[in-house]
């Protein structure tokens, strides 16, 4: 049997004629496929997104965070796909809630300020409602340990091995000259305590929407993203 593969994102039809040509089958929709080969970044997190996940997804030239594949390894995998030659791994995400609307986060969920160098207040606490921290901040991030070695990297926070079931929580930019970061265990939230500026909530890098004062952003055990991996595939970076 024939692996049945879908292929989203920039040169989806070279990639989809790749496929073909090793062998496999190329159909239009993830809720036919054996595999969804994910093309780029923004493809790789449309697919974490979704409501349902239908197949495993192969990220390909989708960020070094995210591990996958290179792009320069790109028809090598395909063709490893099309012949059935892959596993497939879960990745941690959360389930991200606000009074009014969710979504799922594959990398990380941050609260930011819309003006820069704009402070605002806000307090993160544990699942029994114990509170972690009050931090003054331009924002905060909260990180998977995939989502570890994105932004948060960036913002000065730790990198999780990828099989610890935590999060990693780190102010950007903040008042304190000490720059404390915390791991925490989901659930937790981030409440706005007080905004000099508009906060919005940022999830994978997208605007999900203005957060108020008193508001808090819940995050807690997402259902885990099949990832599929082939033998080309990059472990999620373990340091530099």
């Amino acid at each position: 049997m024939t692996t049945r593969v879908a292929v989203l994102g920039p040169g989806a039809t070279d990639a989809a004629d790749t496929v073909r040509a090793a062998g496999g089958t190329v159909v239009g929709a993830p809720a036919d496929a054996d595999v969804l080969v994910a093309l780029g970044e923004d493809a790789l997190l449309d697919a974490a997104a979704a409501d349902e996940q239908f197949a495993p997804v192969l990220p390909v030239g989708a960020g070094r965070e995210y591990g996958g594949v290179a792009p320069s390894d790109r028809e090598a995998a395909l063709d490893a796909v099309a012949a059935g030659d892959f596993v497939v791994r879960d990745r941690q995400t959360f389930a991200v809630s606000t009074p009014d609307r969710g979504a799922r986060a594959l990398a990380d969920a941050t609260l930011v300020t819309t003006e820069p160098a704009k402070i605002s207040e806000y307090t993160v606490t544990a699942g029994d409602d114990r509170e972690v921290a009050s931090v003054r901040a331009d924002g905060v991030v909260a990180a998977t340990p995939t989502g570890s070695r994105g932004y948060a990297t960036d913002a000065g926070g730790p990198r999780l091995d990828p099989e610890v079931d935590a999060a990693a929580v780190v102010p950007i930019a903040p008042f304190r000259v000490d720059r404390t970061n915390w791991v925490v265990e989901p659930p937790l939230s981030i409440t706005v305590v007080r905004d000099e500026a508009t906060v919005e909530l940022h999830v994978d890098g997208r605007t999900r929407g203005e957060i108020d004062v008193g508001d808090g952003v819940t995050l807690s055990r997402g259902a885990p993203l099949s990832v599929a991996a082939v033998p080309a595939s990059r472990r999620p970076p373990q340091g530099d």
